[in-house]
């Protein structure tokens, strides 16, 4: 999430019309995904997006009990967009096995019960 968010405004600057957003990220706390977003957000990053995965998010933990965690940030931010998002994928930084997912190529997101990511197409041709 950091990285997509700095390269705003950059040569790097990443396009994320018609694509299934990957967000994930180590060491942020609510408020800090919070402010991540919005920004992402602003600089209409979300536009045009057709899903997002969610990672993990560890080290992630409400500061004060009671106060929003990072999923509840994520949902007041991202639900209003109405596409499918899928939260706590084994992805990036997870203290659980990772799952390794292509980049660039076609897939699609389904969030009936804990969700899937299918990869339509080789990520690697020969």
């Amino acid at each position: 999430m950091t990285l997509l968010q700095t390269s705003i405004g950059t040569p790097w600057e990443l396009d994320t019309r018609d694509s299934i957003l990957l967000l994930e990220d180590r060491g942020m706390k609510p408020w800090q995904v919070d402010r991540a977003l919005i920004h992402l957000q602003q600089a209409n990053k979300f536009g045009g997006v057709r899903g997002i995965v969610l990672g993990d998010f560890p080290d992630g933990l409400a500061p004060v009990a009671g106060s929003p965690t990072v999923r509840d940030v994520c949902a007041r931010i991202l639900k209003p967009l109405g596409v499918p998002i899928i939260f706590g994928a084994p992805v990036g930084h997870t203290l659980r096995p990772m799952l390794t997912i292509p980049l660039g190529v076609r897939a699609q997101l389904r969030c009936e019960g804990t969700g899937s990511l299918n990869v339509l197409e080789a990520a690697v041709t020969a």
